[in-house]
């Protein structure tokens, strides 16, 4: 499989995006394979010419064509504007001021000469063949192969995280649920999961601090804890100082898990904790919504910590949104931040709609607001009428 997943990736990795995430110095070696191949129009113009141009020509034709392109190609890959603007505007220049310098048509070389240049000319490009092959072969055997081995793992990683965060979209009983999860780069840290088979029914979000690989692999060990935990029951205080004991020491120091949760009871009486994280938002038939929370410190923080959690009445036409900071912290390009009061204005005008299309609205709201910084998640929760 995961051999499948690199030869996969060799194939849809494009060399502009390899260009564009690798740092100048790891780039050399390809640097010079495109140097040396293109000072071949140096020799190469000057065989075109007979052997009639004079060396010193030949060799500044050669290293002036390697040098812009280098500037056109590495500005093109790293989409560095500025380097192809200056590189034609040199070009240019260099067009104007050496026209077709130090050929003479007419001249007659004695044979000695003639077959002298022509020799020279047949090596230099025997050189730069050789030596462009040879960095070309150094980049992808070295630099190049290790960026794809790391983007094939970095692939394996996304394929996991979409299997550990699914599109939630769950009926049970007087209950439905709606989740989803937008990553912002390829392995996300937030985590949305309902437990619908169990009896009660739990739901949850969580948000792991950090960002790439390193909350992913925290963000799956927590979901794997908690499941695990839930099996035993319980109140989800005890929960969470189950599953804060087993991830302290399973993580980096600075690292921590902020979640909101929310655990199905009778007569629409449900228990909920909130460690960390923000407010669960109750949007009620009438329209009014409240900011329900219990403050407590996130989840990884320290070794042991009592949590607590509370209840909270859930009529019929309720809606509850667990949602993490990715939707609320977004600037616009005044530096306006979306905030949590525009998540309760959408909520507002859409608690009627099916519960999947208010979750649509929600992050599209968002992402109208301006770009997307951070993972995006929420669980919307809705007692039917």
């Amino acid at each position: 499989m995961r051999r499948f997943l690199h030869l996969r990736t060799l194939k849809t990795t494009s060399l502009q995006a390899l260009v564009r995430e690798l740092p100048l110095r790891a780039l050399l070696p390809l640097g010079g394979a495109i140097f040396l191949l293109f000072t071949l129009l140096g020799p190469v113009t000057d065989m075109m010419a007979g052997g009639r141009q004079p060396r010193d020509v030949v060799v500044r034709n050669a290293l002036l064509s390697g040098v812009f392109a280098i500037g056109y190609a590495f500005g093109m890959m790293r989409r560095q504007h500025a380097w192809v603007v200056v590189t034609a505007a040199a070009h240019l220049v260099w067009m104007v001021m050496h026209r077709p310098a130090g050929v003479v048509v007419d001249q007659i070389l004695p044979p000695e000469t003639l077959r002298f240049h022509l020799r020279f000319d047949a090596v230099a490009v025997l050189i730069a063949m050789t030596g462009s092959y040879t960095c070309f072969l150094w980049f992808m055997n070295g630099t190049a192969a290790t960026y794809l081995r790391a983007r094939a793992e970095i692939e394996l990683a996304r394929e996991i995280h979409q299997v550990l965060v699914p599109q939630v979209s769950v009926n049970t009983g007087e209950y439905e649920f709606a989740g989803l999860s937008a990553p912002s780069g390829d392995v996300g840290g937030d985590l949305v999961d309902v437990v619908a088979d169990a009896e009660p029914w739990f739901g949850y979000v969580a948000d792991v601090s950090g960002h790439g690989v390193s909350s992913g692999l925290v963000m799956g060990m927590f979901k794997s804890a908690l499941r695990m935990r839930l099996r035993n029951g319980g109140p989800i205080a005890s929960m969470l100082k189950d599953v804060n004991a087993v991830l302290f020491p399973l993580k980096s120091g600075a690292m921590y898990v902020t979640a909101a949760c929310v655990r199905g009871g009778p007569r629409g009486t449900l228990e909920y904790a909130v460690a960390g994280h923000l407010p669960i938002l109750r949007v009620r038939a009438s329209g009014e919504v409240d900011e329900i929370t219990t403050p407590q410190i996130p989840i990884g923080m320290f070794e042991d910590f009592d949590f607590r959690s509370a209840e909270l009445d859930c009529a019929p036409g309720d809606l509850l949104a667990l949602i993490t900071d990715g939707l609320t912290e977004v600037f616009d390009a005044q530096d306006r931040e979306f905030g949590m009061d525009a998540v309760k204005r959408v909520l507002q005008a859409s608690a009627t709609l099916p519960i999947g299309a208010i979750a649509e609205r929600v992050v599209a709201a968002a992402r109208a607001h301006g770009a997307q910084a951070d993972d995006q998640t929420l669980l919307l929760i809705r007692r039917r009428g």
